[in-house]
């Protein structure tokens, strides 16, 4: 057993160094093999977190550690069969993974690239770089020349729209979560000057409209368009604005706060990866021409990485209720049944910390992927679900599957973020001009 643990252990130390040399040649068939003997090194190593000599089990849980975030798409799902050693070593292994990936989400990704490329050989670099969705309205063949490095995404995004004269164009995307540009008209300014950049999120004011109602004469207001956005691969599952954060200061010094009070909710439902809200002001004076200053604070909770929970023998009474965690929610199957054509089962969604996520308006519940599988197979994507109860950090679902598959051949399926992020995003735009 020594003999083969170092034999793994070996191979350990010569996969970072292989790997590299394999993504520097950035060849897909290169990446597939390298990508294939990670996982074979995975499943080598996993039964030595269950060895009898507890120096083998902690150099293994640190070799998988220092594989990184990639290694928890290979790690098992379904933690049944294993030992509690090995589940509680998992389990350790992935929450040092998802601190690794939940840095990497609240703080947003970054691009490189300088150098004279076609703009469609750009875009596939953008998306590899950050795992951002770009496509385009129609073929576009151009050159630009780029000098970015470490540059946040959307800021890089913008610098690579003005160079190529687009622009987005946001709820016509064939999917949720892509971002479809377009040519730019030719009135419309560059993008990159007009938007601050925190983390994962682009807020620009978009729109200043003043008016004044002639039935009420001291009605005289100014509407400011906030538009947040935020990269594709981090869709939030909320955004509020506490109100009492806003402030206008003009070009005379002086200051202005909002028109409305509490707290101001964005509508994220849509598959947009941007929304706008108009904020209310007191009408500036005459002598007014700008506004210096607008500055707030917008609330984002932030979904971390998907993961995947798999649950087996559910035909086994005595087992129920199923429990698995990863880093910051737990999920359980309190019971599976069946009647003659039906397949239910009773599920439980446990945050650590959830803010307002479990509010009865939110929808994100509703993306999460839950399907049955039989033989490898999947049986049923999409199937009815109540909601049996709803609490502030937890839900409970009843999902009902058309499908009357033996239990003690089905495997329950169900993908939902392992955390979820908290995150105050301070602003400050400047030099708006006034109508």
């Amino acid at each position: 057993m020594n003999r083969l643990f170092l034999s793994s252990l070996l191979a350990l130390s010569i996969l970072p160094l292989a790997t590299a040399e394999v993504l520097s040649q950035q060849q897909p068939k290169s990446n597939k093999e390298s990508q294939q003997q990670l996982a074979e090194f995975v499943q080598r190593a996993i039964p030595f977190l269950d060895s009898d000599q507890l120096q083998q089990r902690q150099q293994t849980e640190q070799a998988l550690i220092a594989q990184g975030p990639r290694v928890l798409d290979l790690l098992p799902t379904d933690l049944e069969p294993y030992s509690s050693e090995i589940r509680t070593r998992l389990d350790r292994i992935r929450q040092k993974l998802y601190e690794e990936v939940a840095i990497q989400t609240a703080g947003g990704s970054s691009f490189s690239l300088s150098g004279v490329y076609r703009l469609p050989d750009v875009i596939r670099e953008l998306e590899s770089q950050t795992g951002n969705l770009v496509i385009t309205s129609r073929d576009i063949d151009e050159s630009i020349e780029l000098d970015l490095q470490d540059v946040p995404f959307y800021r890089a995004f913008d610098n690579i729209l003005d160079l190529a004269g687009l622009d987005v164009e946001p709820y016509f995307a064939p999917h949720p979560n892509q971002i479809l540009v377009k040519p730019r008209l030719e009135e419309i300014q560059n993008r990159e000057n007009t938007a601050q950049y925190v983390g994962p999120f682009r807020m620009a004011a978009v729109r200043i409209n003043s008016s004044r109602s002639l039935r009420i004469p001291n009605s005289a207001r100014c509407a400011i368009t906030l538009q947040v956005s935020w990269e594709p691969r981090v869709r939030p599952l909320y955004l509020t604005i506490d109100t009492s954060s806003l402030k206008t200061i003009d070009n005379t010094g002086t200051e202005r706060t909002p028109l409305i009070a509490g707290e101001k909710t964005l509508n994220v439902e849509g598959t947009a990866p941007l929304v706008e809200v108009a904020i209310p002001f007191p009408l500036p004076g005459k002598d007014a021409e700008q506004f210096r200053v607008l500055q707030g604070t917008i609330s984002a909770m932030i979904p971390g990485r998907q993961e995947h929970f798999e649950f087996s023998n559910l035909q086994l009474n005595s087992s129920f209720p199923k429990q698995q965690r990863r880093a910051g929610v737990t999920v359980t199957v309190n019971n599976a049944k069946q009647t003659d054509q039906q397949t239910i089962v009773v599920v439980d969604i446990h945050y650590r910390d959830a803010g307002k996520a479990f509010e009865s308006h939110r929808g994100w519940t509703n993306r999460n992927q839950v399907y049955l599988v039989s033989n490898k197979e999947t049986l049923i994507e999409k199937p009815r679900r109540e909601t049996l109860s709803q609490k502030k950090q937890s839900v409970t679902y009843r999902y009902i599957f058309d499908s009357a598959a033996e239990l003690d051949k089905l495997t329950f399926h169900y993908h939902t973020p392992a955390l979820l992020l908290e995150r105050q995003i301070k602003f400050e735009l400047n030099d708006l001009p006034l109508p």
